[in-house]
């Protein structure tokens, strides 16, 4: 399984907006500039944070994106929803049938790819479901000196 590049960018815009002052926004082109992404991928999966309720946009000249939970409500697995989509993380092909054969194949009824694919799946949705992005903040706050960030974001919003 391979995470796309949105989910990581969609971590570091959220952790940038945490920074913001209470009633500010920022917008997409100096997150694009901060981040040195896509400004159009960028604001395909700043779209996707908005439709996912995990930011606001504030439209007119001044406007930009604002926090709209604190990081202790927000998960890496709310994130990889926002994402990568409410679709089964492994969808099965159920090939077990074709697999077995003719004959067998009419008896299948458990199968052991599936059931597997089945525990991945819950155990990384509890592993994603227990980090928080405050959890983050704070390990990133514990080893790095921020104040580059925190004027750059005084200077953008």
């Amino acid at each position: 399984m391979k995470l796309s590049s949105g989910w990581e960018q969609s971590i570091y815009v959220l952790l940038i907006l945490n920074e913001l002052p209470d009633g500010k926004s920022i917008n997409s082109l100096a997150l694009r500039e901060r981040l040195n992404t896509s400004h159009s991928y960028l604001k395909k999966i700043i779209k996707l944070l908005v439709n996912e309720g995990l930011i606001i946009s504030t439209p007119g000249k001044n406007g930009g994106f604002s926090l709209e939970k604190p990081l202790e409500e927000i998960t890496f697995y709310d994130v990889f929803m926002a994402v990568e989509g409410r679709g089964k993380i492994f969808a099965s092909q159920h090939l077990l049938r074709n697999f077995l054969g003719e004959n067998e194949g009419e008896k299948a009824q458990k199968c052991a790819v599936t059931e597997s694919l089945t525990i991945i799946e819950e155990t990384l949705i509890n592993t994603l479901t227990s980090i928080t992005l405050e959890n983050v903040s704070k390990d990133i706050k514990n080893h790095y000196d921020l104040t580059e960030l925190q004027s750059w974001v005084s200077e953008n919003i």
